[in-house]
């Protein structure tokens, strides 16, 4: 235990968590800012565009972070895993807020469910891309690869109708289809990030 501890605080302390995590917080902020209507603009509805704002941007941070942490040690890669998870929880707040303000149809507990799943599920995605393209010799394209994952996720649900895989509709409606997609992705990244501690030496890491 105390070596996780020592990795994630070590892990939060290096210099793309902060900035990565701090962008995503100014992003929303200024995202809520942005739709958040004035005095006179008629009903708040500032929940819809900030849930798929916010859902876009962990989805991409998610992939991203997973995609890059298939060339990592078994322990870091855990640790990454766990300060994505952590950095999402962060935006619970913002989206509490926004809800309340809008009060819509969508149950508040759709949000508190689906977005630390929907983080977990798209990280464990992104690892397998990462591992994909590291085996295909074109891990130079994963900056491009990222945004047309998820892209093509977005158009293949928006072609079959359903919400199995899309951040935008998935942040509006609650989809069965989503929570057993991501809970399966969750499910196969959990085991296999207790395999790979376990199955790792642990080393020194800075204090």
């Amino acid at each position: 235990m105390s070596d996780f501890v020592a990795r994630l605080d070590a892990r939060f302390r290096d210099g793309d968590a902060v900035q990565v995590a701090t962008l995503v917080m100014a992003a929303l902020v200024v995202t809520l800012a942005t739709v958040w209507p004035t005095p006179g603009q008629g009903a708040n509805e500032s929940w819809y565009p900030f849930a798929q704002a916010r859902s876009v941007f962990l989805a991409l941070l998610a992939l991203g972070y997973g995609a890059s942490a298939a060339a990592e040690s078994p322990r870091r890669a855990v640790v990454t895993g766990i300060m994505v998870l952590v950095v999402a929880l962060v935006t619970i707040p913002f989206e509490v807020a926004a809800y309340a303000a809008t009060y819509p149809a969508t149950p508040l507990w759709w949000s508190l469910v689906s977005i630390p799943l929907a983080a977990t599920g798209y990280l464990v995605a992104g690892v397998g891309l990462g591992r994909l393209a590291r085996a295909l010799r074109i891990g130079v394209m994963l900056p491009i690869l990222v945004p047309a994952t998820l892209a093509g996720l977005l158009f293949a649900d928006l072609q079959l109708g359903w919400t199995v895989f899309n951040p935008l509709t998935s942040a509006l409606n609650v989809s069965p289809w989503f929570v057993v997609s991501m809970s399966t992705l969750s499910l196969v990244g959990v085991v296999a990030a207790a395999i790979a501690w376990r199955g790792s030496v642990p080393l020194e890491v800075r204090t």
